[in-house]
């Protein structure tokens, strides 16, 4: 495939292409084209699982949201309604996962009103 053919793919797949050059980066430079890759990877695959039906959907992440942090300090997004809450306060979600299953960082009131709906249910 050559690379006109490439980019006339990408364009009908709605795909973006981060082209980088390696060699000449410093290590600030690659940090933050890995930080980059990361939030794009995170944001591409995100999902959303319905208790109800048990399927799963894509899900748009509110910016700053996240499932890891070395920094419990960090103020981070609340991943379902945007609040900013402290990393090491924060949730995991049962319902917004990656695409390896792990949920990300919501705040108190978002867990108890949408994660653990099903469980209030079942007491009920």
């Amino acid at each position: 495939m050559t690379g006109k053919e490439w980019s006339k793919l990408c364009k009908e797949h709605g795909v973006v292409v981060l082209d980088a050059n390696y060699k000449d980066m410093t290590q600030d430079d690659a940090l933050k084209y890995f930080d980059l890759l990361k939030t794009a990877m995170d944001h591409a695959f995100a999902r959303k699982y319905d208790l109800e039906t048990g399927q799963y959907e894509d899900y748009a992440l509110p910016e700053g949201s996240t499932y890891y942090e070395d920094d419990m300090n960090k103020k981070v997004a609340c991943c379902e309604c945007e609040k900013k809450i402290m990393y090491g306060t924060s949730y995991t979600s049962r319902i917004i996962l990656n695409s390896s299953g792990f949920g990300y960082a919501v705040c108190e009131d978002c867990y108890y009103k949408n994660d653990m709906k099903d469980i209030v249910k079942e007491e009920l």
